[in-house]
């Protein structure tokens, strides 16, 4: 498997919660994505988009009482494993077609559940 492969799968193995507020995020314009860090000055990095979209993002980490996300000291797991495969696949391939991979796991994901993606 390649870490596209991973990204998919990290992508898909996040929480209902945050999938949705992470394709509102992506879908609506008002961030500038990065990677490599979850926040600097330029740019944020797709769950860091997602986590201030559903509030729960202050002062440079996840706020307290939003387990599915993490805890201030550490991203919960899923959050963990998506974000590092959305470097390594953004190192490889590009920021764009990281994106895209997310654009797509999450329009899938959406389609199951009997939602649809944000258009």
């Amino acid at each position: 498997m390649t870490e596209h492969d991973y990204l998919r799968l990290a992508t898909a193995a996040l929480p209902q919660t945050i999938s949705t507020a992470l394709a509102t995020a992506l879908d609506s314009g008002d961030f500038v994505i990065g990677a490599l860090a979850y926040e600097s000055e330029l740019a944020v990095c797709p769950i860091v988009a997602a986590a201030i979209t559903a509030g729960v993002w202050r002062d440079g980490a996840m706020i307290s009482g939003a387990e599915k996300w993490g805890t201030p000291e550490h991203p919960s797991d899923p959050v963990e494993e998506f974000a590092a495969w959305f470097d390594l696949c953004a190192e490889a391939s590009g920021l764009d077609y990281a994106l895209a991979i997310i654009g797509d796991a999450l329009t899938r994901g959406h389609d199951r559940h009997g939602e649809h993606a944000a258009a």
